[in-house]
């Protein structure tokens, strides 16, 4: 008989965690022997029907906690379980527990300083969650070797690397003499990490010699509206050509690359450059920190550090606008499954 087979996700609900969320949805979406514990505020598309038992958590501290509870008699000692969202059950201790790491500040040690005070407390407890409960955690699954590194130092486990995606839709790209709506494209959140101001200084330092690209950000200004003030200022005093443009679907993603010439990415730190992975299938240039979080799945065109908002201004300067390749092979939602849903013969 099959163990029973369990997809635990109830705090995804936006952002790269749904995006890889719901092509692993859509590839068990037949399976009538999963049972799905999902986010309430987590949206299917019309064409995703869950044939399994479908459980939803509200967004409370106290329907988390009740539910969390109840988990204990949804795991049985033969049920696989795939946590998507980088914390094992709470309570529940039984079953062959997996574990899929996503968020780098729950296991690096960064500071937490730049956030606003429930996100810090939020954070510190979901870092004691993950590692108080680490010890019935049977596989961890990272994306990179990076990511596998900070497990092996923060948790000391190893952990295995299965990196995938979302299927990408073919791109068309404009040919390369037809005029993009966007120079650089940033396609990011407005978390402290994504090290929007040090862009921003460097389009005032280009501003300064009479460089005028064009940069588009998909930030939210209700999620990030200090930063957005703040962005906005800078522009209208240097008369830099950037636009916001808000909170992007995926769908709305894929055609912000056909406007754009070329990506830039100067977060500090990922656990997965989705947009980066995203932008070299299509073949676009990619400009991106001279860090190891890109280097584990892309070729960049150039680099620059991150840290430095003169060497942003300078890549960005010489930039040759080739296009960028993937640096890693990349599996299947399916193909991912097929190896977590798989235990090997030493468990």
């Amino acid at each position: 008989m099959n163990s029973r087979r369990l997809l635990y996700a109830p705090n995804i609900h936006q952002g790269g965690g749904k995006v890889l969320l719901l092509p692993v949805l859509e590839a068990l979406q037949g399976a009538d022997d999963v049972v799905f514990v999902l986010d309430d505020r987590m949206r299917l598309p019309d064409g995703v029907k869950l044939a399994g038992e479908v459980y939803r958590v509200k967004a409370t501290l106290f329907s988390r906690l009740v539910f969390e509870w109840r988990l204990s008699n949804l795991i049985l000692a033969d049920t696989l379980l795939l946590c998507m969202g980088n914390l094992p059950p709470l309570f529940a201790h039984k079953g062959y527990q997996q574990v899929f790491v996503q968020n780098r500040y729950l296991i690096d040690e960064v500071s937490l300083g730049s956030f606003g005070l429930p996100v810090r407390i939020r954070l510190m407890i979901e870092r004691w969650w993950l590692r108080s409960r680490s010890r019935y955690v049977s596989r961890f699954i990272v994306q990179t070797p990076t990511m596998k590194q900070l497990i092996r130092k923060s948790l000391y486990v190893d952990a295995e690397v299965f990196p995938f995606t979302a299927a990408t839709a073919e791109v068309e790209l404009p040919k390369a003499d037809h005029r993009r709506r966007y120079d650089f494209l940033y396609v990011a959140s407005g978390e402290p990490h994504k090290n929007h101001k040090r862009l921003i200084e460097a389009w005032t330092i280009l501003a300064e010699k009479r460089i005028f690209p064009s940069l588009c950000l998909t930030l939210d200004a209700k999620r990030s509206p200090d930063l957005c003030t703040w962005i906005s200022a800078e522009a209208e005093e240097y008369g830099l050509n950037v636009a916001i443009i808000g909170e992007c679907s995926h769908d709305e993603v894929q055609r912000l690359y056909r406007q754009s010439a070329a990506v830039i990415y100067p977060s500090l730190f990922e656990s997965f450059g989705l947009p980066l992975v995203e932008a070299a299938t299509v073949g676009l240039p990619i400009l991106a920190s001279n860090s190891s979080y890109v280097t584990d799945v892309i070729w960049a065109t150039d680099h620059f550090d991150a840290l430095s908002s003169h060497s942003i201004a300078d890549a960005v300067s010489r930039f040759s606008f080739q296009p960028a390749s993937l640096s890693v092979d990349l599996l299947s939602a399916g193909e991912f499954l097929r190896q977590v849903f798989r235990r090997s013969e030493a468990d």
